[in-house]
């Protein structure tokens, strides 16, 4: 139930922080920041904040304390999604078999190996043909 609540703030910061962000005007046109006029700034002066800009820092400040909120596992629960796949009780621990080592061939037996051969060219093979 607390997770719902907290989604629903969470949504709520986001629409309000996304509307209060486009709302804002600009505060000198494009022209301006490339110029090099030394009367106009690139950021306007520092003056008072109006009413919507305080809506902005703090929709902003709510968006980052909820979705930390939303971290913490108080709120979900104790599961995490590289966990999502392990239950809870792991089953019962089955000895694997090993596997038994074959005897090796016995170094008595030594295999016979051909110490010459010769080729001799086939009938089909001949180049005379």
């Amino acid at each position: 139930m607390l997770a719902y609540i907290f989604y629903g703030l969470f949504i709520l910061s986001c629409v309000i922080l996304i509307v209060a962000v486009l709302l804002q005007p600009g505060k000198a046109d494009a022209g301006a920041l490339f110029s090099s006029s030394v009367s106009s700034t690139a950021f306007g002066p520092r003056g008072t904040q109006t009413l919507l800009a305080k809506i902005t820092i703090g929709a902003a400040a709510a968006f980052m304390l909820v979705a930390l909120c939303l971290s913490l596992p108080f709120v979900n629960g104790t599961s995490s999604v590289l966990q999502s796949g392990i239950t809870e009780e792991a089953p019962a621990a089955t000895p694997t078999p090993t596997a038994t080592p074959q005897a090796a061939p016995s170094a008595a037996a030594p295999v016979a190996v051909p110490t010459s051969t010769t080729l001799t060219p086939s009938p089909a093979s001949s180049p005379n043909k």
